[in-house]
């Protein structure tokens, strides 16, 4: 009987030696997980962070603040041109002199009536009606 009790209690601390050895194996893939996150998550912020140095130091250009100081700010190096490329259209409807001259534009029916007031007005009278509150026709 002696016997029997010896063999339950081996068979009890071998069970529970294996359990100790899986739970440090668990345990070790936990933290070897947990590195190999840490350490992608290193890659990706170290190229994030060359990213931006790379940006920041176009930034610093000459070049690029150049750029900045003219499609901003409308500055231009001395002896310097601006040319705006545009289609031929776009030119000759914002160049093009309106023949018809104010005095023939034809008043509204009713003066009263807001609407059609300035539906007869050119876009240049209607700002200047807006902003000032003059009739310039």
């Amino acid at each position: 009987m002696k016997k029997q009790y010896m063999f339950i209690l081996l068979i009890i601390s071998l069970l529970y030696l294996i359990f100790l050895v899986l739970d440090d194996k668990y345990d070790e893939y936990r933290v070897y997980r947990y590195t190999e996150s840490i350490n992608e998550t290193n890659i990706l912020l170290q190229k994030k962070i060359d990213l931006t140095q790379d940006i920041l130091k176009n930034r610093e250009t000459k070049a690029y603040k150049n750029k900045i100081l003219k499609s901003q700010q409308w500055m231009r190096n001395p002896g310097e041109r601006v040319v705006f490329l545009i289609e031929e259209e776009k030119y000759n409807k914002y160049t093009q002199v309106q023949s018809e001259s104010p005095s023939r534009i034809e008043a509204p029916q009713s003066l009263l009536d807001e609407k059609s007031l300035i539906e007869s007005m050119s876009i240049y009278q209607k700002w200047m009606y807006f902003i000032f509150g003059k009739d310039t026709r």
